[in-house]
């Protein structure tokens, strides 16, 4: 069985280690009184177990930590995908500790992945923020902007969370005239992706302009806002994100390798500043 062991929201792993560690390698590593969980991802096909590491641990020789953004590229995508599972239920079952009805300590559902509350009986289940993430694209040109959290000159397709009483097309909608004054049609489901910094579900779409494709900038978490063509694209996220993918099947669908699209470099940060 393989094991997650967090560190200040950071996972452990064995200096140039390409594989999580086992559990009784882990555990080895004397991170003190732990809550191990057991964790599962697609079934079957990957088990491993979970914990979070007091906040005095120091690793010991041998032993590095990553930020999960690294899990990312590191990690085979099995693996990887486990880690972003456990890191995902570690945050739920630290924030989720006492009901947030009565203030009673909760304990382990025994029928569903939950917290339950002895006293009222209130369920918590682990946490899934929707989001939607789009490609717009007006003719030959890509929509793409530029938040203050990304790296200098770097830009991404626009994104947003789901507000109360939308339905997914609905935000596609309000978060791209919001970020732009840009307004779409011809909506249409492109995939998803978990994306546990902390509990989102980004749902991605392809989109057309409707209109001119005159830009107001109406968001201020965006610096900027563009239009780009496939073969003049800024830096963008790396290939792990759906974002990414996003904008590969933009340039690839105008004749441009997506591997000579150029990918941002970002700074290490870990999980709470995700």
């Amino acid at each position: 069985m393989r094991a997650c062991l967090f560190a200040r929201n950071r996972l452990a792993l064995a200096d140039g280690a390409v594989h999580l560690p086992s559990l009784d390698q882990a555990r080895a590593w004397n991170p003190g009184r732990v809550d191990w969980f057991r964790v599962s991802r697609r079934g079957q096909h990957v088990r491993g177990a979970a914990a979070v590491a007091g906040a005095t641990w120091t690793p010991p020789p041998g032993v590095s930590t990553v930020t999960l953004r690294t899990v990312l590229s590191l990690l085979p995508e099995a693996e990887a995908g486990l880690a972003l599972t456990a890191a995902h239920l570690a945050r739920w079952r630290r924030t989720s500790r006492f009901c947030g009805v009565c203030g009673t300590a909760t304990v382990p559902s025994r029928h569903h992945q939950a917290r339950v509350c002895p006293d009222c009986g209130h369920l918590a289940f682990p946490k899934i923020s929707p989001a939607v993430i789009v490609q717009v694209t007006r003719g030959d040109r890509i929509l793409l902007g530029r938040s203050r959290r990304h790296p200098q000159g770097s830009y991404s397709v626009l994104a947003g969370f789901v507000d109360p009483g939308e339905n997914l097309e609905d935000a596609v909608r309000r978060e791209v005239e919001e970020e732009s004054g840009i307004r779409v049609r011809d909506i249409r489901y492109f995939g998803s992706q978990p994306w546990p910094f902390p509990d989102s579900l980004m749902v991605g779409f392809t989109a057309t302009c409707d209109g001119d494709g005159t830009i107001v900038n109406r968001d201020d978490e965006l610096e900027d806002v563009a239009w780009f063509t496939a073969d003049a694209l800024p830096p963008v996220p790396p290939a792990y994100s759906i974002a990414r993918a996003l904008i590969d099947d933009f340039a690839r669908g105008h004749g441009v390798d997506p591997a000579t699209v150029p990918t941002w470099q970002r700074a290490q940060h870990n999980l709470e500043s995700e």
